[in-house]
């Protein structure tokens, strides 16, 4: 090893890590081993031991020497800690609290989202065992050739991996993917950071999205359409809303003027959502705008969207333009607020703007393949989002997609996200999604992110209840590719494809035994790498499939008391517009936590009950495939101090093992 492979721990970052908050002197056994971590080394994690004495929790540092050596640091905790050894933490890098003494040491030494930290139990021996692994890990890793981790990846597939695992539901893909995207360095930071903001609105987390750094410079360079509104429900939600349904505006508009962003108040209003209408609508009210508002309420009611505002909020509205007799209804333009002077000038402009976009998703798909210029234009501002669902086109999209060279479909993925957001879960496109899957197997797109979408076209295509030999087809296609992507670390994948086999309609009972077997098979082979709750799922898969596999259940120790006992009289509330998958993964909750009390809901928009929900509940899972921040941000404002985790997929194991995450955590 060279000189410069090795960076040293400062003292100063030892006094931080080891004083304050951290009770590991108390662990002598523990303590010992770690007492002479001097430096971090480019290729091996760095370890470092905590334990707090007051809450008796016991959890190890593992810091990678670079956000690019996250990803692998995370398969290597799989590989070597997994369940067996921890309650948690070998998933995902940790989300540090900089306001805790330990985490700000981290966070001012380690880079972004390369730290983990591996829980276990109070339990002395399995401390030990944990260290242990962990320390075998470290010189595994320093035993092992130097070689680069992350091949480098076409910008373009980055994007469309990160647009796909967004649109099924992959949170911890997507940032994953945005995070190979960041530590490639190939794209500028503002469009980097729309990426990032157009994630944390699909999660709903408002008041994160709002505490990004340069929001106001990125709102002052126009950006694409989404990232407006995504800001916009931002506000909404985090600034606005509940002094808007209490009734008092006059409230709002004051928590409105303490946002000090450059907000789009004068955009076409009908471009928007009913979140970003709020915000659009408190800003012309603050600012004694009558005219404004007056177009934007006749603009609304033209178009029947009055319904989309909240009512305190439309007739405070409609008094501001009611007293100063603002009556502009013969001067008003057919959308938005502009002014009528400038009206056809931007009807030209846009006529001529309009006239090289695609207007449907068979000239979207056209464009992509030719590689296209204007397409990302198309993607980027999410026009799709007004037109007709792809499923009223599957037949040409699928005809269109059977015709495509190699080349041709190595641009196609990027469309992905968008199809499966537009299809929802509303609609059928069997054929599109078929011929999609099909690319994506021919050509290995079998990363975590793809499986996801690969999951969420593959419960499209089920949906349509195809026959018999439609059904074998895919199924048997798909179970070829097991062999190359079924392992302990996709587990939860591949028990949420068994699991869409049990919802879905089965014409060939052959065939899905088949699927169930090569999913479920390397799973019970390496059995002693799940936890007890994975297992426990997959046993009722085999049972309810029919495969036959027996599980062991791994049963804690007699001085260790179960991990769940805690939890009784607590309440946990689910969240998927799936709702089949919301009542398999209650069910199985329920059935291994008696004393736990399960919610669900899957509505789409905020509502008294589900606030109530939110409000009472102490642990939330959320799902997100197609949903949107008016749900997602409902509920992340109400939580209170609910502990919040969020599914990687879109299936019954992917919601189930969020949960038990976060119960365990």
């Amino acid at each position: 090893m060279q000189p410069d492979d090795r960076r040293p721990l400062t003292q100063d970052f030892l006094d931080r890590f080891f004083g304050e908050g951290n009770d590991v002197a108390r662990l002598p056994y523990i303590q010992q081993r770690y007492a002479k971590v001097s430096h971090i080394d480019s290729t091996v994690p760095t370890l470092l031991p905590r334990y707090s004495k007051d809450s008796d929790t016991f959890s190890m540092y593992v810091i990678a020497n670079s956000s690019a050596h996250a990803a692998q640091t995370g398969e290597l905790l799989k590989a070597f800690v997994g369940p067996t050894y921890c309650t948690g933490g070998d998933e995902l890098p940790a989300e540090l609290d900089p306001s805790d003494p330990v985490d700000s040491a981290v966070l001012d030494l380690a880079p972004a989202n390369s730290t983990f930290v591996i829980r276990t139990t109070s339990n002395k021996q399995r401390r030990i065992e944990l260290c242990d692994a962990l320390d075998l890990l470290q010189r595994t890793a320093s035993s092992q050739p130097r070689r680069m981790w992350n091949v480098p990846q076409p910008l373009g597939r980055l994007i469309a991996a990160f647009d796909a695992a967004l649109a099924a539901g992959g949170v911890a893909s997507s940032k994953a993917a945005l995070d190979l995207i960041a530590a490639q360095g190939r794209i500028t930071a503002t469009n980097l950071a729309h990426l990032r903001i157009k994630r944390l609105n699909r999660l709903g987390l408002s008041r994160e999205l709002l505490s990004l750094h340069g929001l106001g410079d990125i709102l002052r360079q126009d950006p694409p359409h989404p990232v407006k509104e995504a800001i916009l429900n931002a506000v909404n939600s985090a600034i606005i809303s509940e002094s808007i349904n209490r009734g008092d505006i006059l409230e709002a508009c004051d928590r409105l003027q303490d946002v000090s962003l450059p907000l789009p108040v004068h955009a076409d209003i009908l471009s928007y959502g009913d979140e970003a209408i709020a915000v659009l609508l408190t800003a012309a009210i603050g600012r004694n705008d009558a005219a404004g508002l007056s177009r934007m309420l006749q603009a609304l009611s033209a178009e029947g969207r009055t319904s989309a505002v909240p009512g305190p909020l439309w007739e405070h509205a409609s008094s501001l333009v009611a007293s100063t007799g603002s009556a502009l209804a013969s001067t008003t333009p057919a959308h938005g607020q502009g002014s009528p002077d400038d009206a056809p000038k931007a009807v030209a402009h846009l006529d001529q703007v309009s006239s090289k976009l695609p207007t449907g998703w068979g000239a979207l798909l056209q464009l992509v393949a030719q590689d296209d210029p204007n397409v990302t234009q198309t993607i980027d501002d999410e026009s799709w989002r007004g037109w007709p669902s792809p499923a009223d086109a599957d037949e040409e999209l699928a005809a269109l997609l059977t015709d495509l060279s190699n080349e041709s479909w190595s641009r196609v993925w990027k469309i992905v996200g968008p199809l499966i957001d537009a299809v929802g879960y509303g609609d059928a496109s069997p054929r599109t999604a078929r011929e999609l899957i099909t690319y994506a197997l021919a050509f290995d797109r079998l990363s975590n992110s793809d499986l996801i979408a690969i999951h969420a076209l593959s419960e499209i295509f089920l949906r349509s209840s195809p026959g018999a030999s439609a059904y074998r087809d895919l199924l048997d296609e798909l179970r070829e590719s097991c062999d190359r992507w079924v392992s302990p670390e996709t587990a939860t994948t591949a028990m949420d494809f068994a699991d869409r086999l049990v919802l879905a309609a089965c014409p060939d009972e052959e065939a899905r035994l088949r699927f169930a077997v090569a999913l479920l098979e390397p799973l019970h082979r390496h059995q002693r790498r799940l936890d007890t709750a994975t297992i426990a799922f997959a046993q009722q898969l085999s049972e309810e499939l029919g495969t036959q596999f027996e599980w062991e259940h791994a049963e804690p120790s007699s001085d260790e008391e179960s991990p769940t006992a805690a939890l009784s009289g607590r309440t946990i509330l689910l969240y998927s517009l799936d709702e089949a998958v919301l009542a398999r993964t209650s069910r199985e909750l329920e059935r291994h936590n008696p004393g736990l009390k399960v919610l669900t809901s899957h509505d789409k928009v905020g509502s008294p009950t589900l606030k109530k929900k939110a409000q009472h509940a102490d642990f939330i899972t959320l799902a997100t495939r197609c949903a949107k921040h008016a749900a997602t941000g409902f509920i992340t404002e109400n939580a209170g101090k609910a502990r919040i985790a969020y599914a990687d997929g879109s299936g019954s194991a992917s919601l189930l093992r969020a949960a038990v995450n976060g119960l365990l955590a």
